[in-house]
């Protein structure tokens, strides 16, 4: 081998190494999406919604928005999160990697059937923000809702 071709050898593995780096990410995130669409979204179950039991929505969250949702939905306790055990890796995954870092909880993730998932932030900060205080979006909210309504109901049963 003379140093042209090592040239070329080294380039072409750089570029490969490059583009799997780039790749893995994308393949992983798709075959959760399908390992969930595979585990309930044929069962009708095409939203994976976190929250947890702070006082600043809790109480609107479980009066407002989880029985319009349940029926059709993953629930997730954020501060009941070691009691998901194995039982929930999958979930658990999905929602690390769609949540994204930061401000998460409340979250709605919505799953197509044709691998999409769109995330719905549903905190805000409020009006005063010297308190630091956050409630649900109520505009949030209502983008949510109107998705929901807008997916195709699941003919499986839970």
């Amino acid at each position: 081998m003379n140093w042209i071709q090592i040239a070329w050898l080294a380039i072409g593995v750089f570029l490969g190494a490059t583009v799997l780096k780039r790749a893995f990410p994308f393949a992983h995130r798709f075959a959760l999406r399908v390992r969930f669409w595979l585990r309930h979204g044929r069962k009708g179950k095409r939203i994976l919604f976190v929250y947890s039991d702070s006082s600043n929505w809790k109480d609107d969250i479980e009066t407002n928005i989880l029985p319009c949702i349940e029926a059709h939905s993953i629930i997730l306790n954020w501060s009941k999160r070691r009691e998901w055990g194995p039982r929930m890796q999958l979930e658990t995954k999905l929602f690390n990697q769609l949540a994204g870092p930061g401000e998460f909880v409340p979250v709605a993730i919505l799953f197509s059937p044709i691998g999409k998932a769109t995330a719905f932030r549903l905190w805000q900060l409020s009006e005063n923000s010297k308190r630091g205080k956050v409630r649900v979006s109520k505009e949030a909210e209502q983008a949510f809702f109107e998705t929901v309504k807008r997916l195709p109901r699941g003919t499986g049963s839970s």
